[in-house]
């Protein structure tokens, strides 16, 4: 079978620093377009024993499923692995959990599928892989490589046995910036922190087109690009490759002759550097820390208590004046009058028919006490007199109950019937 801008068994897909195609295990099967409807095809795999053998005894050789776009140019340029957008993959009836999308509108970003660890490894014994797939608006292609899976750390020690971006190149590229008359050159703070992991850089790398002398940390950009790979550089984001990565011997170098607590250096101009000290930090935003023989008053304050200042009564602008003896007594005899109040007293007749001269007996009333933030003053308060006149109501006389020593007495008249 043949189709437009395809040939079968030519499907080449790009290189990867991770995974190496040793043999095509399946051969490739087309993906119809499915517009509304959904669709699946198989693949079957069968090991030889060879094959069988070698997986058993490297664990670094794997079986994935690469999956290709129709792009209409597969049979002259390498393909990106793409699987659809709505896709399902199981191997032996067991679903194969791996992410089969990449990051979104960057192409080139997805891993191909392992399988290793779902199929037998059994000369002869064939594994059924099938895929679902569904809504598709163009075709694909898929099939069943054999590869050779690079660990991180070997390609770490494959960068450093490489060649290297030198101390005196670095240190000729800074010196000629620095005699141009265009550029005024100071000095700049440079982090000994990865700006992926936040780190202490370990094996400081960067690409051979990057200008600036930040670095970043090889191991954790490769896992990085390991499960995403866009391979852009993490400082000017400058598109890079596993082989345009190079180790800087000039910030190596500073990393073995700080100790591991220095996060950063400055650098001088001519490419002099040292380390900064807490003034220079601190007038660049940094914050020291206190020492544990300074001691700190913290003042703790709660939300939504609002304090009330106090002042001392003698800047109040009261004068409290001592009330005189004279005028306590009554005030306490009212006192005690009030309190007894709630018992009824005897009954008491009062003769209406005397004289207006025995009105002399009537008490006076108290003087009224003096308010403590009123001036002291003396008023004349006249007695008052409490007269009573005779009068005959029905043709006799009238008993009242004398009132407590509280209530003030009335006036009470005669009534003619």
């Amino acid at each position: 079978m043949s189709s437009h801008g395809f040939t079968p068994g030519r499907i080449t897909f790009k290189d990867s620093p991770f995974y190496t195609i040793l043999e095509q295990l399946t051969p490739t099967v087309e993906c119809k377009i499915r517009e509304q409807t959904r669709d699946n095809v198989e693949l079957k795999v069968v090991l030889t024993p060879t094959v069988a053998s070698r997986l058993q005894a490297d664990p670094n050789l794997r079986v994935m499923v690469y999956c290709a776009a129709d792009s209409g140019l597969n049979q002259y340029t390498k393909s990106d692995i793409a699987f659809p957008h709505q896709v399902e993959l199981k191997a032996n009836l067991d679903e194969v959990k791996a992410n089969l999308k990449g990051l979104k509108n960057k192409p080139g970003t997805t891993r191909p599928a392992d399988v290793t660890n779902y199929i037998r490894k059994k000369p002869g014994y064939p594994n059924h892989i099938v895929m679902t797939y569904a809504l598709t608006q163009k075709r694909f292609f898929v099939l069943v490589n054999l590869v050779q899976r690079h660990p991180v750390e070997d390609l770490v020690l494959e960068l450093k046995r490489r060649k290297t971006i030198t101390k005196e190149q670095v240190l000729r590229e800074m010196k000629n910036r620095a005699e141009d008359s265009d550029i005024v050159a100071t000095s700049t703070v440079m982090s000994l922190k990865c700006p992926l992991s936040t780190l202490r850089i370990e094996v400081p790398c960067r690409t051979v087109v990057c200008t600036h002398n930040q670095c970043f940390d090889a191991s954790s950009f490769l896992q990085l690009q390991e499960q995403a790979p866009t391979w852009s550089c993490p400082v000017c984001s400058k598109a890079t490759s596993y082989e345009s990565l190079q180790v800087d011997q000039y910030v190596d170098d500073i990393l073995h002759s700080t100790s591991p607590d220095v996060e950063q250096v400055i650098i001088e101009p001519d490419g002099k550097w040292s380390s900064p000290k807490e003034d220079e930090l601190k007038g660049a935003g940094g914050v020291t820390p206190a020492t544990e023989d300074e001691d700190e008053l913290i003042e703790i304050k709660e939300p939504g208590i609002v304090h009330v200042k106090q002042e001392s009564l003698s800047a109040s602008g009261l004068s409290l004046e001592r009330t005189p003896a004279q005028s306590r007594e009554p005030s306490a005899t009212s006192s005690a009058a009030r309190l007894s109040t709630n018992k009824r007293s005897a009954a008491q007749v009062i003769d209406l028919t005397g004289s207006d001269d025995d009105g002399d007996l009537s008490p006076v009333r108290p003087a009224k006490r003096l308010a403590s933030n009123a001036p002291h003053r003396a008023y004349a308060r006249p007695a008052f007199r409490n007269s009573f006149s005779s009068g005959l109501v029905n043709g006799g006389n009238f008993s009242f109950t004398n009132q407590t020593s509280s209530e003030s007495p009335r006036h009470m008249g005669g009534f003619d019937a």
